[in-house]
């Protein structure tokens, strides 16, 4: 049976081209097709695929011619007689093999001119080249999604470390069996659903973006498509990215104070109005603890944060998009709001307590639990006083809305 060099062409397909038009200012994209590979596999059932791709959507059919020692109907079948395009920018010709194949045999392909296309890479064959095994695996057999998930693909040889010289495409697909969510109503693929391993690298990521939330609605089980058959799968074949948002059930636990996540951000905010960035409430420690028993909160604390927090019960609002302008590439997660007694003057010098509005948001990141506890309804009198002068009469409720303090808790395993 036939193996191959998988070699993947994506960056003459996908570049963009312009040509001019009229004006000077006026330009028009040329679409470009081409192969996504120049060598392709046999696959366990004597079956291979082609592909090819479009740098935009397009309607059409391309044609296309073989060449080689094997002959069609004797040899093999051409399932597909050309590469259609349907308001797409992908399609597929399928080959099936009528008998065994050696390892050096080659079946060629060359994509005929079209009228609505430039060619790209128009030359691509099946079988011709030997090469070592190479293992495709997940990085993990599980991830969990907040807002947001990256699912990592691995690349690896049994004698030597896989670095690739050459972008190469992997595909997964969502087990539907397994699953409990639905693609395009619980969650998306906002890139699509190839992995691209850039040259150099082993592995690269697929990213899964949360749509929406539905009790017993959150499990998403992915593979990969195996590239050819001299591609194995490793370890896992299999992983399982399960949804994990905001709410009182998942918050149940410990919590220890681990970082004023948004410091730098706010003194760079609000240290050209006047604030002294020492006043802010900074000084807190891992002793520092929140407790959640589903709506209940107990603190534990005596680091600053002691003069705003109490211990209460927390009645869920509702939930916003919340931009972390602190981060980079500004992240934006779905934040829980929450109504808990508070000490709203963030002060020991003054006791002024009521409901006031706090942010919750539950976090993965590099595999640990964290929990950021926004505080975005209070009214400072020991720090942040020019900045508070200024928005106190904008008539935003809360106040402070604009100018959050932001404290990140890890879990107490």
């Amino acid at each position: 049976m036939m193996r191959y060099k998988f070699k993947t062409i994506l960056v003459i397909l996908f570049s963009i081209v312009a040509v001019a038009c009229t004006k000077k200012t006026d330009y028009k994209l040329m679409t470009i097709i081409g192969f996504t590979n120049e060598t392709y596999g046999v696959n366990e059932n004597n079956e291979a695929e082609l592909t090819i791709l479009a740098n935009s959507v397009v309607t059409g059919e391309v044609l296309f011619t073989t060449s080689g020692d094997l002959k069609e109907g004797v040899d093999f079948e051409l399932v597909d007689k050309s590469f259609k395009f349907d308001n797409s920018m992908e399609a597929k010709v399928q080959v099936k093999f009528l008998k065994a194949i050696s390892e050096e045999t080659v079946l060629s392909f060359k994509l005929l001119p079209v009228d609505f296309a430039t060619l790209a890479l128009s030359k691509a064959q099946i079988g011709g080249e030997d090469e070592e095994l190479v293992i495709f695996s997940f990085e993990a057999s599980k991830y969990y999604m907040t807002e947001i998930a990256d699912v990592f693909v691995k690349l690896s040889r049994i004698s030597e470390t896989f670095k690739s010289e050459i972008p190469v495409m992997l595909e997964v697909e969502v087990d539907t069996e397994q699953s409990t969510a639905i693609e395009g109503e619980h969650f998306s693929f906002p890139n699509g659903k190839r992995i691209t391993i850039p040259v150099g690298k082993d592995k690269a990521a697929v990213r899964l973006k949360l749509l929406k939330e539905e009790k017993d609605k959150g499990k998403i089980v992915l593979r990969v498509k195996a590239p050819a058959k001299n591609y194995k799968v490793g370890n896992f074949d299999e992983s399982t990215v399960q949804v994990y948002v905001t709410s009182f059930e998942n918050l149940t636990g410990d919590w220890r104070y681990v970082a004023f996540a948004n410091y730098d951000y706010t003194v760079t905010n609000t240290v050209n109005m006047g604030d002294d960035p020492s006043t802010l409430p900074k000084n807190n420690s891992s002793s520092d603890v929140l407790k959640f028993e589903n709506d209940n909160l107990t603190v534990s604390l005596t680091g600053d944060i002691k003069n705003y927090f109490r211990d209460t019960k927390l009645v869920k609002k509702g939930e916003i998009v919340e931009v972390l302008s602190e981060e980079p590439g500004y992240p934006r997660v779905n934040m829980m709001l929450v109504d808990g007694l508070a000490n709203v003057p963030f002060s020991a010098r003054k006791i002024e307590e009521r409901k006031a509005e706090i942010g919750l948001n539950l976090r993965i990141i590099n595999g640990k639990e964290y929990l950021d506890v926004t505080v975005r309804d209070y009214e400072p009198i020991d720090f942040l006083l020019e900045t508070y002068d200024m928005v106190k009469d904008w008539g935003m409720t809360p106040a402070m809305q604009f100018y959050p303090l932001r404290y990140r808790f890890e879990r107490v395993k």
